[in-house]
């Protein structure tokens, strides 16, 4: 029943040396350039250049590792940057409200005064002293500028066409106080 093969420790193949490299023993003399390797197999083949070449794994594993941050960190950079803006907004309307509190804290300083109180009743209030005689013009000379086209093309004399007529009757009925 011998197949040819023999499954005892004869049979396996000699070991490779711990360092996982070839001495310098091993090497042809005044060859500098490493031994060739085997042939790659399976996903080794795949990946065939990266593996092989230190420099491209270490820039591969370095890119892997800042994309990785990147993604870490991204939003949390992203809502510092607006958190800082959201700040520098909210001072900017801390010291705008300042400027009003200050402003309304000098107006009550004003009421305080009996001269700026005497004062504002008089004007916003008419108010007079006893024995003082207050005027008040009910009806100011109207100026030029102010007065209104319509009323004016009503007040002359020329003829109106009808619809302007119409126009004006309806304009004159719905004015309050109107004249006629």
């Amino acid at each position: 029943m011998a197949t040819g093969r023999s499954r005892g420790p004869a049979s396996r193949p000699p070991r490779r040396p711990a360092g996982g490299r070839p001495s310098a023993s091993t090497r042809p003399a005044g060859s500098s350039a490493p031994p060739a390797a085997a042939p790659a197999t399976g996903w080794r083949r795949l990946l065939g250049g990266v593996t092989g070449d230190r420099r491209a794994r270490r820039a591969l594993a370095l890119t892997g590792v800042l994309v990785l941050l990147v993604i870490l960190l991204g939003s949390t950079v992203t809502a510092y940057i607006g958190q800082r803006g959201d700040i520098a907004a909210l001072r900017d309307k801390v010291a705008a409200q300042e400027q009003d509190v200050a402003a309304l804290q000098a107006e009550r300083e004003r009421w305080r005064d009996p001269v700026y109180v005497e004062q504002q009743a008089r004007q916003r209030l008419k108010f007079v002293k006893p024995g003082e005689k207050s005027y008040t013009v009910l009806d100011p000379e109207p100026d030029a500028g102010n007065r209104d086209p319509l009323a004016t093309i009503a007040s002359s004399d020329e003829e109106l066409p009808w619809y302007q007529g119409v126009w004006e009757s309806a304009r004159t009925a719905d004015a309050p106080g109107a004249r006629r």
